[in-house]
């Protein structure tokens, strides 16, 4: 693994050669900086945040800059890149971040995932509780085996005893459906907006799922290359990342009964 140190809009980074997210990253000093705009208009100060699958650091450390007065709890499987997500937090100052490495799914376990040296030019943010580094390919790298604790949002003690919870974001690259199934108590108490990724084929299980928790959803599909991006660097690397963005109804107008219910968010 060779890992180099940028400065980037929103601080300092150690990143990995070689690494998809960290190659935009490089390049144009920002990630999926549509998201990040999104999420700092919809939290506060004092709003407190889960983020399940923070890889690196790159939305955790602006998100937590914006909630600096309240807490984040991230959760990131991968032990490598685990210790660059702690590096990247510290090297910003950042003392409201509550790291865990951890997996989150619907019930508390233990399991057997890969690790690598990370030598291989891959998206190593693909990486997937059951599916490892093949979720978009089959990994060609060096891999070994090493044991994670999978934890249910649900039984944590800290989020629950939390006054309130704004935003809960999921990049679980397939184990999505679990980690809400794991979260019903969490979400049903505190009514976060809920930002998850939802590829197109596993978009209508997740859509069903959250209009039975009384949510809208709405698609956020957003361009990872932007103009005005902080390097003002012209395109070279481009992508869309999608994501549904959803909203606990009020009232029960509009969500529930298993409706199925999608609207698309154009945020730019």
């Amino acid at each position: 693994m060779k890992t180099v140190l940028h400065q980037l809009k929103w601080g300092n980074f150690n990143l990995i050669q070689g690494d998809m997210i960290s190659d935009f990253a490089c390049t144009y000093g920002e990630w999926s900086e549509v998201e990040v705009a999104f999420f700092h208009d919809i939290l506060t100060e004092q709003s407190n945040i889960v983020e399940v699958g923070a890889n690196l650091g790159l939305h955790t450390i602006p998100l937590a800059k914006k909630a600096n007065k309240g807490k984040l709890f991230c959760f990131e499987p991968q032990r490598i890149i685990f210790q660059l997500l702690c590096g990247n937090i510290t090297m910003n100052n950042l003392t409201n971040v509550y790291a865990y490495q951890q997996g989150v799914g619907r019930e508390q376990s233990k399991c057997e995932i890969h690790s690598t040296n990370y030598n291989e030019s891959w998206n190593y943010g693909s990486f997937s509780l059951d599916k490892s580094f093949s979720t978009e390919q089959d990994y060609q790298g060096e891999i070994e085996t090493e044991q994670v604790d999978i934890i249910c949002l649900d039984k944590h003690q800290q989020i629950n005893q939390l006054d309130s919870l704004t935003l809960l974001k999921v990049d679980a690259e397939g184990f999505d459906l679990q980690v809400l199934q794991g979260a019903e108590k969490v979400i049903a108490k505190y009514q976060p907006i809920i930002f998850i990724e939802a590829h197109f084929y596993q978009a209508p299980v997740l859509i069903r799922y959250l209009n039975q928790l009384n949510y809208q959803c709405y698609w956020f599909i957003s361009d990872r290359y932007q103009t005005n991006n902080f390097f003002r660097q012209p395109k070279t690397l481009t992508g869309l990342d999608v994501n549904l963005a959803c909203f606990p109804c009020k009232n029960n107008v509009g969500g529930g009964g298993g409706e199925y219910q999608v609207i698309l968010l154009i945020y730019q």
